[in-house]
C-alpha cells in the first residue's frame, strides 16, 4: 500500500481521491459514513466552491447563497456590511458526495477504527502496511500523537439552527464583542426560515449562545421559538508542523483552518492538491503549502487578535471603518485587505489613540 489516510473527512477524502489517481491508496473512516458528527456551519466561499465541484456534485449540497454579510459592533449599534459571494452547504451531504467519490479512487474501510503500530494500521477486522501515512483524523487525532507532532490548541464550536428573521435572506451576520464570544465572534447564517445560529469561543459558549439569543439588542428580537438542532465541534487555533519523512497530517489535525474563521474546507483542498503534487516526497508537501498559504497564516492570526479587544476598542475600530468598501476583499485570502490598506490607514489616522493602541496589541 503507498499510502493509507486515517479519517474520511474531507481532508482526508480529498486526499484519497487526489493520491488515488496515482498510488494504490486506503482511507479508514471510523463512523458508518462520513459527515458526522457535524461539526461546522457549512459556509465555503465561491472560490473553494467551484473547486469542490471539480472532485463532486457539490451542488447536490447547497442549501443557500450568500451575497455578502453584516458585521455588528459590541453595541449592535454599527453595522458594517460587506459583500462577497459564498454558498452554505449541509456538510453531512457534502461530507457524504466527497467520501462516495474518494470510494472511486481509494480503498474505503468504514467503521474502522484505526490503531497504530509503527506503519502498520490496525483495527477490528484487518491489518494494513503502508509506505506513508497521512493523518486526516482531526483536533483530536491520533496519528498526530502517535508519531510525536506538536499540539495545538482549540476554540470550541456550538450552533443551533433555530427560525430567524435575517436582515437580508442571503447575508450572513457576524456580532463581535466581549458579551457574545471571550476570544472569537458569533454568527447567523439564514437558510430561509431558519438560521445556524453560533458562537465559537475558548469558554463557555453554550453560555454565550444563550446570551446571544436573549439578549443581543438585534438578535434577540428575531429569534422566533427553541433551536431544533444543536451542534458543537472543536476548532483548531494554530497550524502545527505537520510532515516527517514518512507520515504527514492534512486538514483540522494539522491545524489547518482560517485562523480569523475557522473554517477550514479551501485550505483543506489546497492541501490536498500540495500533497498530491508532491507525494511522495512529504516534506516537500509542507513546503510547497507554506509557500502557498504561509502569509495567509500570518494575516489570519493578525485579523483575529482584533476579536480580543476591548469592546470599547472594538467599538472604536468599528465606527473607523464606518462605510469601508470591502470589495476586493476576499473571505479565504486575508492578505487581501494589503488592497485596502491605504484606506484603512487613512482612517485610522484620523483616530491617533486608537491606531497607536492598534499597533501595540497586534504587532509589538
Amino acid at each position: 500500500m503507498d499510502a493509507a489516510v486515517v479519517g474520511g473527512g474531507p481532508a482526508g477524502s480529498l486526499a484519497a481521491i487526489l493520491l488515488g489517481k496515482s498510488y494504490d491508496v486506503a482511507l479508514f473512516e471510523e463512523h458508518q459514513s462520513a459527515g458526522f458528527p457535524v461539526q461546522c456551519a457549512g459556509l465555503v466561499s465561491d472560490k473553494c466552491y467551484k473547486k469542490l465541484k471539480e472532485h463532486c456534485k457539490a451542488e447536490k449540497a447547497i442549501e443557500n447563497h450568500i451575497k455578502g454579510a453584516f458585521f455588528f459592533s459590541p453595541s449592535g449599534k454599527i453595522v458594517l456590511e460587506g459583500r462577497g459571494e459564498a454558498v452554505v452547504v449541509e456538510r453531512k451531504i457534502l461530507d457524504r458526495l466527497l467520501f462516495e467519490r474518494a470510494a472511486e479512487r481509494a480503498k474505503v474501510f468504514v467503521k474502522e477504527k484505526a490503531r497504530l503500530n509503527g506503519f502498520r494500521i490496525i483495527t477490528p477486522s484487518r491489518e494494513v502496511s503502508a509506505e506513508k501515512i497521512i493523518g486526516a483524523d482531526g483536533v483530536n487525532s491520533t496519528v498526530r500523537e502517535h508519531f510525536g507532532f506538536p499540539t495545538m490548541g482549540f476554540f470550541t464550536a456550538v450552533q443551533v439552527e433555530a427560525k430567524f428573521e435575517p436582515l437580508d435572506e442571503n447575508c450572513v451576520e457576524l456580532y463581535f464583542g466581549g458579551n457574545w464570544s471571550d476570544s472569537f465572534f458569533a454568527y447567523a447564517i439564514p437558510l430561509g426560515d431558519t438560521a445556524r445560529i453560533g458562537v465559537v469561543s475558548r469558554s463557555s459558549p453554550l453560555r454565550y449562545l444563550e446570551n446571544l439569543m436573549k439578549r443581543h439588542p438585534s438578535v434577540s428580537g428575531r429569534v422566533e421559538g427553541s433551536a431544533v438542532e444543536l451542534n458543537a465541534g472543536a476548532i483548531p487555533d494554530r497550524l502545527v508542523k505537520f510532515s516527517k519523512r514518512d507520515v504527514a497530517l492534512i486538514g483540522d489535525a494539522a491545524g489547518m483552518v482560517k485562523p480569523y474563521t475557522g473554517g477550514g474546507l479551501y485550505y483543506h483542498l489546497i492541501a490536498a492538491e500540495k500533497l498530491a503534487e508532491s507525494f511522495p516526497d512529504l516534506k516537500g508537501y509542507e513546503k510547497s503549502y507554506l509557500k502557498e498559504m504561509g502569509r495567509e497564516y500570518r494575516f489570519g492570526y493578525a485579523v483575529r487578535k482584533l476579536y480580543s479587544l476591548p469592546d470599547e476598542k472594538l467599538e472604536q475600530l468599528f465606527s473607523a471603518m464606518a462605510d469601508f468598501d470591502f470589495r476586493g476583499v476576499h473571505m479565504d485570502s486575508p492578505s487581501t485587505l494589503i488592497r485596502k490598506a491605504a484606506d484603512i490607514s487613512f482612517r485610522l489616522l484620523r483616530k491617533p489613540s486608537l491606531a497607536f493602541y492598534l499597533v501595540k496589541s497586534l504587532f509589538l
